[in-house]
């Protein structure tokens, strides 16, 4: 793949399979669910009219609260770049897989986007991406990431040799909260163990009184919360044996989904949750119907706007497993797109709002981990309520999860294969063995289709 490649058209079959069916409505679909700053005739800095300004298209997928902070960002790079006018499309987190797919292959995409990691190497096989390389050699910041982030960005094959397919945007690593106030009726402090974990869910459970222990995502993304647990029974973040055969089906990591999958069975998640994802959720424990829940550093934030203080809300390291303690971090990229018709303007803004200063602010101000070691070091990030979230990935006794987002079907596992198996486990049409069996086998074909093209030296998870 180069640089200079074309997105590849899809057949319609090939784009339903990589959008779960959501790509129907075409273009259309995209037109009728984003929303633009400074849409209309306006220029985006309360200026009309200016046809010498050259705009660069911004497609971002994130929270409410990360599309607030962007505003003052990109309001502050056009006062500064008076030729340049950035259009922010904003796409709901939820929906944005296909969408970001209707855009690329209906011939519109942006000229710079957000994408998370284990999209980077599926667009790059559609020749969706620009490699930054022409721009970052005068960058001066390329070697200033943290060391787990130069480990997420090869492993996600961002930073590919000398290719760079996408700037690191943020750190997201997993804590555990508790009510406090729950924990406090029972004499209970936050859980060491999973042992422990499980026993806790049971006392403080009591569905006549609308509580229940655990705020369980099973919908879209509900991958986030029992992977981190297979891994914990497994020891290990390995997802294939010498032989290129996936492995995430071992008896270890079957106990593993099996635990999760009982929280669910056994009452300790409310019945509804079957359906939830990240927004049901997060609103089920501050709104006082969940009593413990896994989550990223922005969620501090939202716990707080909804009433929830540091008397009300602890946040610990995750519980450790039978094997090991396990850190589900990973990290956002913003992008070019290879068919940016502006692509050295597309380049000044990505740039500036990447550099260490745009990405303290924009970190501070979202509560996520910065990308470079220096902003790594600042106070906001290393106590009170933020203190775990740095020790999940500072902390060298704690396993870092590691994911194969150097295949392309990694986008599909995780956006389609994984929701619909772990659905039908939740409603008792599967075994959590014929769950991680399915799965597995989708894996080791994906594997082998790239052993297949590029040889047996695949990436592995770091020591």
């Amino acid at each position: 793949m180069t640089a200079s490649a074309k997105p590849r058209k899809l057949t319609r079959r090939e784009a339903l399979k990589i959008g779960g069916g959501a790509l129907l409505g075409g273009s259309a679909l995209l037109g009728a669910a984003v929303t633009g700053c400074g849409g209309g005739g306006d220029d985006g800095a309360g200026q009309t009219g200016q046809a010498d300004r050259t705009t660069v298209r911004f497609m971002t997928a994130q929270t409410l609260e990360k599309h607030r902070s962007l505003e003052p960002l990109i309001a502050e790079f056009m006062e500064i770049h008076p030729g340049i006018r950035i259009e922010h499309i904003k796409v709901p987190w939820d929906q944005a897989h296909s969408k970001y797919l209707t855009a690329i292959l209906g011939g519109a995409p942006p000229d710079v986007m957000t994408i998370p990691s284990w999209w980077v190497t599926e667009f790059r096989a559609m020749g969706a991406l620009e490699d930054l390389g022409p721009w970052v050699r005068d960058w001066p910041h390329l070697q200033g990431y943290s060391e787990q982030v130069k480990r997420l960005t090869r492993a996600t094959m961002a930073f590919d040799g000398d290719q760079v397919f996408g700037l690191p945007t943020e750190v997201a690593v997993r804590s555990m909260f508790y009510r406090t106030e729950w924990l406090d009726e029972h004499g209970l402090a936050p859980a060491e163990t999973r042992e422990e974990w499980r026993a806790l869910l049971e006392r403080i459970t009591d569905p006549s009184r609308q509580r229940y222990g655990y705020a369980l995502r099973g919908a879209r993304g509900g991958f986030w919360s029992w992977w981190a647990i297979a891994q914990e029974f497994a020891g290990s973040n390995a997802w294939f044996d010498e032989d290129h055969r996936c492995i995430i089906n071992s008896p270890d990591h079957v106990a593993g989904l099996s635990y999760w999958n009982d929280l669910y069975q056994d009452g300790l998640a409310p019945p509804d949750s079957l359906n939830w994802g990240f927004n049901e959720l997060v609103q089920g424990f501050w709104s006082g119907l969940c009593g413990t829940m896994e989550q990223d550093p922005e969620v501090v934030r939202t716990c707080l706007e909804h009433g929830l203080d540091e008397d009300r809300l602890a946040i610990t390291v995750m519980p450790a497993g039978p094997r090991a303690r396990v850190a589900l971090s990973d990290g956002g990229y913003t992008s070019m797109s290879s068919a940016s018709p502006n692509k050295d303007e597309a380049w000044t803004f990505l740039g500036w709002l990447m550099a260490p200063e745009q990405r303290l602010r924009y970190c501070r101000d979202v509560n996520m981990i910065p990308p470079f070691a220096s902003a790594m070091e600042d106070p906001a990030f290393g106590q009170g309520l933020y203190r775990s979230f740095v020790e999940m990935v500072t902390d060298p006794a704690i396993l870092q999860n590691w994911y194969p987002n150097y295949l392309p079907e990694m986008g599909e596992f995780l956006e389609v294969r994984v929701t619909e198996e772990q659905q039908k486990m939740l409603l008792k049409r599967q075994s959590p063995r014929e769950t991680l069996d399915r799965l597995a086998d989708f894996m080791t074909r994906a594997q082998k289709k790239y052993v297949d093209r590029y040889g047996p030296d695949t990436p592995r998870p770091p020591a």
